[in-house]
C-alpha cells in the first residue's frame, strides 16, 4: 500500500515537471526579439497580445521559478519521509496536483497572450516559408523556390490581366483610323473629330459594313439617303459607297465604312438647314438653324434600330414644311397644283403716246382708255367720245395713285396707266418646284419647336397669324418693311403689351429723315412749297419733342447743320398723332423691331403693303390684344377694351409669347393649294443661287396693285424712277406725312 501511494506522488512529481517544461517552452518564446512579430498574420490573437504587452512579458518571466520552486518542496517533503504516513501523502498529492492545477491555470491564463503571439507568429513564418522552423539549409533552397515560384506567378498573372483588359484590335477599326488620318480639308474638321472619338473607343464596331458586305443597317441608311430628293434636298450631293459581292477585302470595307458616315452627317446637316449659312444670303436674314453635333448624330443612329426613320426624324416638323413636301411630289408626278389666277384683261390694255385726251375730244385711244377704266360706251357709236363717265373714271384714277386729279390724260397718267400688267405667273412646273424648295429651305431655319402658342409674321404676305396646338385661330393684314427699309427674318419673345405708347424716333429716322428737314429750317431756306419754316414748326407738324441729356430744349436755337443728331432724343407723346396709335407689342430684338397700331388705316386696303421702316403695323391691334391677353392672364375683352380708354401702362406677359417673322414667298392653303406672294426684297433669287452654287434669275408674281411709290409691282429689284416735277403740298404736315412711321 504504501509503495502504491509513494508511486502516486512520484507520477505528481512527474506531471509537475512536465509542467516546468511546458511552461519553460511557452518562455523562451515568448521572450523572443519583438521583431519576430512583423511576420505575424494580423487577426485577433495579435490584437489581444498588443493590449498588455508588459503584463505578459511580466508573467512569462515570473513562472518557471514560482513552478520550480513549488517542484522542489514538493520533492522534499517526500524525500522526509512523508511516505509512511499515506494521510500525508495523499494530502500532499492532492495538495501538489490542486497547486499544479491552479498553476498551470495561473501559468495559461498568464500566457495566454503569448502563446496567441507564439501562434500568429508560426502562421506568419509557416506563410513565409516556414523557413525558420525547418532549418538553415532548408530555408536557404525554400526562400528561393518561393521567390522563384512568386515571381513567376506575378509575372503569368500580369499577363493575364493585360491580356484580358487589351484584346487584340479589331482590323476593320484599325484600318478605319488610317483612312480618317488622310481625309484632310475636303471634309469638315468636325465630322472628322467626331469619327476618331466614336471609332477611336475600343468597345465601338463598325456600323455599316462588314468584310461579308453591308450590314441592314448600312443599307436602310443608304435606301433612305438616296430618296433625299423628296424631302427637298439634293441626292446627288451625298457620296455613298458601292459595295459588290459578299467578300469585300478589308481596305474596301474600311474606306465604304468612312465614306457612309460621312454622307450620314452630312444628311443630318443638310436635313437642318445647314447646307449653307442663312446669314451670308442676306444680313436682314437673323436665322440660325437647329444644327445637331455630329458626335450626338452617330451615338443616335448607332443606337436605332431603324436608320431610316432616324433620318426622316431629323427633317422640320411643322405643318407647311410638309405640305410643301406634298406638294412637291405631286409636281414631280405631273399634277399641277398652283390655280391659275384669275386675270383682269383691263391691266394688258396699253395706250400708246399721243394727244392729251379731256372732255369732249373724240379720239381712238379713247376706246382703249375705256377698256382700260373699264367705263363701256352705251351707245356703241359713241365709244371715241371722251364723255362724262370717262371724265369721273380718270379723276378715280388719279387720286388712288396720289396724281393731280385734273381728269386730264397725259403722257404722265398714260405712264401710270400703263405701269400695272396682269400677273404674269410662270406655270412650268420647274419653275413652281423651284419656288416650294427655297421655302422647304426656310422652314428648315426656324426653331424646331415654334410653340404651343404663337405669333406668326409673314413679310411676303403681309399679314399675321396666331395659332394654338398648331391651328390658326386669328389672321390679320399687317404692313411691313418697304424695300429700303426691309422688315428681317427672325424670331423673339413678346414679353410687353403697351397702351397709349409714347414713340422715340430711331436713329435711323432721325439720321435719313428728320435731319434734312431740320438743316433746311436752320438755313432758313425755302422747302418744297417756297416758304420758310423753323425747326420747331417741323417737329410740331408731327408733334414731336426734342431733349438733349435728358432735359427739353428749343430746336430753333440749334444749328443742326453741324451736330451730332444722335445725341438728341425726339419723342413723341401718346395722342391721336402717335404714329404708333394706341397700342404697341414688345418683343425685344436686336434689330428694334415691334408690332403696332396706326392712324393710317387706309393703307389696308391695298394690297402692296410695304410701306413702313421696318415695324409692323397691324389692321386690328385691339382684337390682337384681346386674343394675346385672353391667353396669358386670361383677361375679358371688356377688361382688355377698358385699357385703350385710359393713360399709358404697361401690361407685363406672365409667359412669354413667341413671335416669329418670316419670309414665305409660298404656302399651301386649307384646301391643298399651293399659294405664292411677291418677292418683296428679292431674296428667291439669292436663296436658290446659295443651294445651287449658282446665280439664279427668279422671278415671282406681281402684287395687284404695286408699291405706292410708283414701281411697276414686281419688286425683286425695285427700278428707280425718273424724277418728277415736285408738286407743292398744302401744309407742311402734307409735305413730311408718312416720313417717320416705323
Amino acid at each position: 500500500m504504501m509503495t502504491k501511494m509513494a508511486f502516486s506522488a512520484w507520477q505528481v512529481l512527474i506531471s509537475l515537471t512536465a509542467a516546468l517544461l511546458f511552461a519553460c517552452s511557452i518562455t523562451v518564446h515568448a521572450e523572443e526579439p519583438a521583431g519576430s512579430d512583423k511576420a505575424s498574420e494580423p487577426g485577433q490573437a495579435a490584437t489581444s497580445s498588443q493590449k498588455k504587452p508588459d503584463e505578459a512579458a511580466t508573467n512569462a518571466r515570473a513562472a518557471p521559478g514560482e513552478v520550480a520552486d513549488k517542484i522542489d518542496a514538493a520533492t522534499d517533503e517526500i524525500a522526509d519521509d512523508d511516505l509512511d504516513d499515506p494521510d500525508k501523502v495523499a494530502d500532499t498529492s492532492d495538495a501538489a496536483k490542486d497547486e499544479k492545477t491552479d498553476d498551470v491555470a495561473d501559468t495559461a491564463k498568464d500566457q495566454k497572450s503569448d502563446k496567441t503571439v507564439d501562434t500568429a507568429d508560426a502562421a506568419k513564418d509557416e506563410k513565409a516559408g516556414d523557413v525558420a522552423d525547418k532549418g538553415d539549409t532548408a530555408n536557404d533552397a525554400k526562400v528561393d523556390d518561393t521567390a522563384d515560384a512568386a515571381k513567376d506567378e506575378k509575372t503569368d498573372d500580369s499577363t493575364s490581366v493585360a491580356d484580358a483588359a487589351l484584346p487584340s484590335p479589331d482590323p476593320i477599326l484599325v484600318r478605319i483610323r488610317e483612312k480618317l488620318s488622310v481625309l484632310g480639308r475636303r471634309v469638315r474638321e468636325e465630322d472628322v473629330t467626331a469619327l476618331y472619338e466614336y471609332y477611336g473607343d475600343p468597345g465601338s464596331s463598325a456600323l455599316w459594313v462588314t468584310t461579308s458586305g453591308l450590314t441592314d443597317k448600312g443599307r436602310a441608311a443608304i435606301k433612305e439617303i438616296r430618296k433625299a430628293d423628296d424631302w427637298g434636298l439634293r441626292a446627288s450631293a451625298f457620296e455613298l459607297p458601292v459595295v459588290n459581292g459578299s467578300d469585300v477585302s478589308l481596305d474596301a470595307t474600311a474606306d465604304a465604312e468612312v465614306k457612309l458616315a460621312l454622307a450620314v452627317l452630312k444628311y443630318a446637316r443638310h436635313a437642318r438647314g445647314g447646307r449653307v449659312n442663312p446669314t451670308h444670303i442676306s444680313k436682314i436674314i437673323d436665322r440660325k438653324p437647329p444644327l445637331l453635333a455630329p458626335s450626338v448624330v452617330l451615338t443616335e443612329i448607332a443606337a436605332s434600330d431603324e436608320p431610316g426613320d432616324y433620318l426622316q426624324s431629323l427633317h422640320p416638323k411643322h405643318g407647311q414644311f410638309h405640305k410643301l413636301r406634298a406638294v412637291l411630289l405631286k409636281l414631280r408626278g405631273g399634277e399641277e397644283i398652283e390655280p391659275r389666277p384669275k386675270v383682269d384683261p383691263a391691266l394688258n390694255v396699253r395706250i400708246p403716246p399721243g394727244r392729251l385726251l379731256r372732255s369732249g375730244v373724240e379720239d381712238a385711244q379713247v376706246a382703249l382708255l375705256r377698256k382700260r377704266l373699264k367705263v363701256p360706251a352705251v351707245d356703241p357709236s359713241q365709244e371715241n367720245v371722251f364723255d362724262e363717265e370717262v371724265h369721273e373714271a380718270v379723276i378715280a384714277f388719279q387720286r388712288s395713285k396720289r396724281l393731280q386729279p385734273d381728269g386730264l390724260v397725259g403722257n404722265g397718267t398714260r405712264a401710270r396707266l400703263n405701269g400695272r400688267r396682269a400677273p404674269v405667273v410662270n406655270r412650268t412646273p420647274g419653275k413652281q418646284i423651284q419656288r416650294i424648295l427655297i421655302n422647304m429651305e426656310r422652314w428648315r431655319w426656324l426653331p424646331e419647336d415654334l410653340g404651343e402658342f404663337y405669333v406668326w409674321d409673314n413679310v411676303p404676305e403681309f399679314l399675321t397669324r396666331v395659332a394654338k396646338n398648331d391651328k390658326i385661330i386669328h389672321t390679320d393684314k399687317i404692313v411691313a418693311g418697304q424695300p429700303s427699309w426691309p422688315t428681317p427674318s427672325f424670331s423673339a419673345d413678346m414679353k410687353t403689351i403697351v397702351f397709349h405708347p409714347s414713340w422715340g424716333v430711331p436713329a435711323g429716322i432721325k439720321r435719313k429723315e428728320l435731319l434734312p428737314l431740320l438743316r433746311k429750317s436752320s438755313g432758313g431756306g425755302f422747302f418744297f412749297f417756297g416758304g420758310g419754316y423753323t425747326s420747331q414748326a417741323v417737329l410740331d407738324a408731327h408733334d414731336l419733342r426734342v431733349s438733349y441729356n435728358g432735359k427739353p430744349i428749343n430746336p430753333n436755337s440749334v444749328d443742326w447743320n453741324s451736330v451730332n443728331i444722335n445725341a438728341f432724343s425726339f419723342t413723341q407723346p401718346p395722342g391721336p398723332k402717335n404714329v404708333l396709335g394706341t397700342v404697341k407689342f414688345m418683343f425685344p430684338n436686336k434689330h428694334s423691331i415691334y408690332m403696332h397700331d396706326t392712324p393710317e388705316k387706309e393703307i389696308f386696303a391695298r394690297s402692296f403693303r410695304g410701306e413702313s421702316h421696318g415695324c409692323m403695323r397691324v389692321a386690328q391691334p385691339r382684337r390682337l390684344a384681346e386674343i394675346l391677353l385672353a391667353q396669358d392672364k386670361g383677361w375679358s375683352a371688356a377688361r382688355v377694351r377698358s385699357m385703350f380708354s385710359g393713360y399709358s401702362r404697361d401690361v407685363k406677359l406672365d409667359t412669354p409669347i413667341p413671335v416669329h417673322v418670316t419670309y414665305m414667298t409660298a404656302r399651301v392653303d386649307e384646301n391643298g393649294r399651293l399659294r405664292t406672294y411677291g418677292d418683296l426684297y428679292g431674296m428667291d433669287s439669292r436663296v436658290a443661287s446659295a443651294l445651287l452654287g449658282r446665280p439664279v434669275r427668279f422671278g415671282t408674281p406681281r402684287y395687284e396693285d404695286g408699291p405706292s411709290t410708283g414701281n411697276s409691282g414686281q419688286p425683286v429689284r425695285p427700278r428707280a424712277r425718273k424724277k418728277k416735277q415736285k408738286q407743292a403740298p398744302a401744309t407742311l404736315a402734307d409735305a413730311i406725312q408718312n416720313l417717320f412711321a416705323p
